[in-house]
């Protein structure tokens, strides 16, 4: 028995620390899976709180084919487009340039940070929802192809379609914001 499933079998037999640890190990990946999606601070963390209670609800329903965290991530990404479907504009200008800056030597290096971050925000963005999903797990998460395969319900061969096409439509979205694509 793993780690994850001793905390999961300690919750369903009523302690709540398993869960509680399960929350504190998961809570900052759930976050920025959640934040690398969407791209907004104020809701990513009402997103992740909503992926958590749902998880908590439907604990009992967990029957370990998969790794915990595989279960967990799943939920989360269905919460994320649940809330984009409900929120078709989700996205503002001026989220964008509320991005932070990597820590950089003076005024200017911050800037120029700041312009290359809210332009790869921009087009990571412009990233049909699908695709954007599979690039985050993959290139920001480090997910597995089988993890990511199972988290988005469809098989290797689509993970690997839709990373090397979001990646296709990073590389153009990036092109048109400098000018170099019209």
């Amino acid at each position: 028995m793993n780690e994850d499933s001793f905390y999961v079998r300690q919750f369903l037999t009523g302690e709540k620390d398993g869960f509680e640890i399960l929350v504190k190990k998961y809570q900052d990946r759930v976050l920025n899976i959640v934040y690398s999606i969407i791209r907004q601070d104020r809701e990513s963390e009402d997103i992740m709180q909503e992926a958590f209670l749902k998880v908590y609800r439907n604990l009992r329903y967990f029957k370990e084919r998969s790794k915990f965290s595989t279960w967990l991530y799943r939920i989360v990404v269905n919460t994320v487009y649940d809330f984009l479907r409900k929120r078709r504009n989700f996205i503002s200008n001026e989220d964008i340039l509320e991005m932070r800056a990597a820590t950089c030597e003076g005024p200017r290096d911050t800037l120029l940070t700041r312009e290359k971050e809210a332009m790869i925000q921009e087009a990571l963005l412009g990233i049909p929802l699908k695709f954007r999903a599979a690039l985050v797990l993959k290139d920001i998460e480090g997910l597995s192809y089988i993890e990511i395969s199972e988290v988005l319900r469809c098989s290797i061969g689509t993970v690997e379609s839709r990373i090397f096409r979001a990646r296709q439509f990073l590389k153009e979205g990036l092109l048109k914001l400098t000018g170099e694509l019209r």
